[in-house]
């Protein structure tokens, strides 16, 4: 038995929660589905999903007041065709919770080269900021799916 809060000891159902209108995200699932290292710790974990949720509110507040105008009170009251559905998952939903744990991983990645041994850590900072910045692209790639607009990469030469 171990006495440490590390991320391998999350219970399922251990909810970051977010504002009425968009979903509060399960930490333990979002360790698995992100293929999180157990030394993060649950504070961190749960710190960095929240910046993501406010990052991603924030890039998404006009599409929220649009549909709040409309009178609905969360994400999951937005109409989508009946075939977009997943058996009972809105996409919005997944394309939201995609977008914030897409962000979040970005975060954390930067931390994890500080939790290890000097020569470790430095071989991933090399390699981290290029890891983290394909995440935040795919961040950004979740709120136009979500908001049905493009995004355009641009990288210098």
């Amino acid at each position: 038995m171990s006495f440490t809060a590390f991320a391998d000891d999350l219970p399922k159902g251990t909810m970051v929660e977010n504002n009425a209108f968009w979903p509060d995200i399960d930490l333990a699932e979002f360790q698995e589905a992100y293929r999180l290292p157990g030394e993060y710790r649950e504070a961190l974990l749960a710190d960095r999903l929240r910046l993501g949720m406010l990052w991603a509110n924030k890039e998404l507040a006009g599409f929220r007041a649009r549909h709040a105008e409309a009178g609905r009170a969360s994400l999951a009251e937005v109409p989508v065709d009946d075939g977009e559905m997943l058996g009972d998952l809105h996409p919005l939903v997944l394309q939201y919770v995609r977008a914030v744990c897409c962000h979040a991983k970005g975060l954390l990645l930067s931390d994890y080269a500080t939790m290890l041994r000097k020569n470790d850590a430095q071989s991933d900072a090399k390699e981290a900021p290029e890891t983290a910045d394909r995440w935040f692209r795919e961040a950004l790639s979740a709120l136009a799916d979500m908001q049905g607009t493009m995004t355009i990469h641009v990288e210098a030469l």
